[in-house]
């Protein structure tokens, strides 16, 4: 009877103790507590309790069961996915859950408990959801704030190398990576910008193509891309192997920077170390890269900015600059139209451009002669007062090695050259004001040859209204060269010129009309302003003949002169012939039409003759009388050139100088038998010759003077009736 009371009793504790358990159970189910081992516990020592068995808590975190709590019972028969209500004998989980209760599967237990078991699973998939949640919110504000803090960074930072630097290190710190890189495509090619971590050299001057390496794999198919073990992956190329195993690399990810669509890039990490890149981690990458393109494009559209204001800033510094030189040059400009216009020659031009630059300017020559010279800033010039001539310009190579050298032209003719030395002034302004100061030489030379053109032309009407012009019109051009400063006083003398062979030289060297127009001018202007001084101011030039009057000339000095005008011709112009004639002396102006003839006959005398290319129309002696015209000479102008002074003579000294010349030649040019005819003595014969050499210019010891002598006695005889005495 006490056994059976015993046993009785022992019966009713166990069911109190597993109708107590599964009540606490069910109480515990109620709450949320948060120490999700904690609960694990306590349900596994409920469970035992009330099941009479030890129950081990399972849960699924990641890829594998961990035990929570209880001894660990039955763990090798859970399924993978842990989904199935039931799995058998001795295993439970919630449907769903990551949540198992485990049991020897000998032990049965019946459906209320089973039930609570169940409950119990989901409660603790619950609790273990709930902390996951906890953490990943923690996380991710973590996550978000780490983010956040280089999205911060990057938007501050403007120059792309720091960007890029920014970049790969706080990528290299998100990611817990041991190397990240930044490569940016340049065509078909991504080159290495920005590196860290890296042991090799290599590393940051790396450049692939597409399907080369991790990179070279997103640039290829613009996905993220990653490998877990980097020399036994089969996915990637083997171009970089070799630099994997010196780096020590085992693991890496790269995502593509990506901008509007257009691939620019691509962001990578590397791992030294065993591990693998979650989805989490791509995710990452991929929200940084978007962040880091952005800032990349920032940055790349700062330093356009920066690069374009840059720009902005030159073009408005050369603008202002050029304003400046504009500004001075249309001063400098105005300056010389200023010199030019209140008739400022070139000497005013030189000296003016000289004075605003500061620099020393000169002007040169065709023939390399210094013109104008002012020495600007300079107390002593360096332009030498001769320059050889290279080709066309001057050569100053020895003397300034910089400077600006300009033609100056008059009349279609290069007339010399200006040339301007570096001085305080910008080259720019140089350049331009050489420009202007030979466009201003140009116009003071075309003005003083306008000038020089209208004096010559008022000149030549002067020239030949007395020349060729009636009498009231040979008046009133003396008048009008007392007014141009022109003398007339004393004897005159008109000169004959003719440019022989211009045009066979014409021919020869090929020149066109211009040219041998030019080489005319020239020639006159040589007659009109002679080196030694001598030049014929009243000159002109008509075709290939030059006709000038010269005042106060004696036969020597005329023929000197004509001389020193052929030579400094045929200087100028090898080759060139010319020759001249040059008539008697005149007094009246009134009389220079008939020194015009003289002049004419003696400068063909020149060229018929030869040998000489200058004659005196006075030592043409009979010849005159066979190339003059009908009134060039006449008869009795050749006759009172010889005799004229002898016959007066006598008339007013009762002499017989005429007589006396006339027996001479009689006795063939012999004084002692002349003086024996004359019935003189030989010395009074002698001195009667010299006289008649005083008077009339003859030397009687000359056949030529001789022969013009007799001639004119004998046609004085015939104009005389026969007379032996013309005297009386």
């Amino acid at each position: 009877m006490r056994t059976t009371t015993a046993t009785r009793s022992a019966a009713t504790g166990t069911l109190f103790r597993r109708d107590g358990a599964s009540a606490e159970l069910g109480r515990l189910l109620a709450t949320l507590p948060t120490d999700v081992e904690g609960a694990a516990g306590d349900v596994a020592g409920l469970a035992c309790l009330g099941t009479g068995t030890p129950i081990t808590v399972a849960a699924r975190l990641g890829d594998r069961w961990t035990v929570l709590a209880g001894p660990g019972t039955g763990l090798a028969g859970l399924p993978a996915d842990g989904r199935l209500l039931a799995c058998g004998r001795g295993m439970l989980a919630a449907d769903g859950g990551c949540v198992a209760m485990c049991w020897d599967p000998q032990v049965p237990l019946d459906a209320g408990w089973r039930g609570l078991l169940a409950q119990s699973c989901a409660w603790l998939s619950l609790l273990i959801g709930r902390r996951q949640s906890d953490t990943e919110i923690e996380s991710a504000a973590v996550e978000a704030a780490a983010v956040q803090d280089v999205v911060r960074q990057l938007l501050s930072v403007r120059d792309l190398d720091q960007v890029l630097r920014t970049v790969v290190e706080r990528t290299l710190r998100l990611l817990d990576a041991d190397i990240c890189g930044v490569l940016l495509r340049e065509g078909d090619v991504l080159h290495m910008r920005s590196c860290v971590g890296n042991r090799v050299a290599e590393t940051a001057r790396l450049r692939m193509r597409r399907g080369q390496g991790v990179a070279g794999l997103v640039f290829l198919t613009g996905e993220p891309a990653k490998v877990d073990s980097y020399l036994e992956d089969k996915s990637i190329s083997q171009d970089f192997m070799s630099l994997a195993a010196r780096e020590a690399t085992l693991s890496a990810l790269a995502v593509p920077l990506l901008l509007q669509g257009q691939f620019v890039g691509v962001l990578e990490v590397w791992r030294r170390r065993p591990s693998r890149f979650t989805e989490r981690d791509v995710r990452r990458m991929v929200t940084l890269a978007d962040f880091a393109t952005i800032a990349i494009d920032n940055a790349r559209l700062h330093d356009e900015q920066a690069a374009a204001a840059a720009e902005v800033g030159r073009a408005r510094d050369a603008l202002q600059h050029q304003l400046s030189v504009l500004r001075r040059s249309s001063r400098l400009q105005e300056t010389l139209l200023t010199t030019v216009i209140e008739g400022g020659g070139t000497p005013a031009v030189v000296r003016a451009v000289a004075t605003e630059l500061g620099s020393e300017v000169g002007l040169y020559a065709a023939d390399g002669g210094l013109m104008a010279h002012h020495s600007g800033s300079r107390l002593v010039g360096v332009l030498p007062p001769s320059v050889r001539t290279a080709g066309a310009e001057p050569d100053l190579r020895d003397v300034a090695p910089r400077s600006w050298i300009r033609p100056v032209y008059a009349d279609g003719d290069r007339v010399g050259h200006v040339v301007l030395l570096p001085g305080t002034q910008a080259p720019e302004l140089m350049e331009q004001a050489a420009g202007q100061v030979a466009m201003a030489c140009s116009l003071a030379l075309l003005r003083e040859r306008a000038a020089s053109r209208a004096r010559a032309e008022a000149i030549e009407q002067v020239l030949w209204d007395l020349l060729q012009g009636p009498i009231e019109h040979r008046l009133a051009a003396r008048t009008r060269a007392q007014q141009l400063n022109l003398s007339l006083l004393g004897v005159l003398r008109v000169v004959h010129g003719r440019i022989e062979n211009v045009e066979e030289l014409a021919a020869e060297h090929g020149w066109d009309t211009s040219q041998t127009d030019r080489v005319r001018r020239e020639v006159l202007r040589t007659v009109r302003s002679a080196e030694d001084g001598r030049g014929l101011a009243l000159a002109s030039l008509r075709g290939n003949v030059l006709v000038a009057i010269a005042a106060e000339l004696d036969r020597a000095v005329a023929k000197d002169v004509a001389n020193r005008f052929s030579t400094a011709i045929a200087r100028d112009h090898p080759g060139l012939r010319t020759s001249w004639g040059v008539s008697r002396e005149r007094r009246d102006v009134l009389e220079l039409p008939g020194a015009l003839n003289e002049a004419r006959t003696a400068s063909a005398a020149a060229r018929r003759l030869g040998g000489e290319n200058v004659f005196l129309y006075e030592e043409l002696g009979i010849v005159r009388l066979l190339l003059g015209s009908g009134d060039d000479p006449d008869l009795q102008t050749f006759i009172d050139d010889v005799t004229g002074p002898l016959v007066a003579y006598d008339r007013e000294n009762d002499g017989a100088l005429v007589r006396t010349l006339r027996a001479y030649f009689d006795a063939d040019c012999s004084q002692r038998l002349a003086a024996e005819r004359l019935f003189v003595h030989h010395k009074t014969l002698r001195y009667r010759l010299e006289r008649i050499r005083q008077l009339t210019g003859l030397d009687l010891s000359r056949h030529e003077d001789r022969m013009r002598a007799d001639f004119a006695l004998r046609l004085l005889q015939v104009n005389q009736g026969g007379l032996d005495d013309p005297g009386e």
